[in-house]
């Protein structure tokens, strides 16, 4: 899978800039591999709802309205300073 999880975040689990992902080598090259890659986040998410039995629709929605939440805990949790 060219476009995956791992093609689109830093060795230290950080989110890649648009930058990073752009430059050559990146194994985001078309819109196959950022659609590979958003099926298994799309996955992920789901997966991790399963996690709340009978409470996954709402566990979705719940982290699509405070994705913004996840990228500070993401940050926090991978030390992320640059920004």
């Amino acid at each position: 899978m060219a476009g995956s999880y791992n093609h689109i975040v830093t060795d230290d689990g950080n989110l890649m800039s648009n930058d990073q992902m752009m430059i050559s080598g990146a194994m985001i090259e078309n819109l196959g591999d950022a659609y590979e890659a958003i099926e298994e986040l799309y996955g992920m998410i789901w997966y991790l709802a399963g996690m709340h039995p009978g409470k996954e629709k709402m566990a979705v929605e719940e982290a699509r309205q405070n994705y913004q939440d996840g990228l500070r805990i993401a940050k926090k949790i991978n030390q992320r300073g640059d920004e």
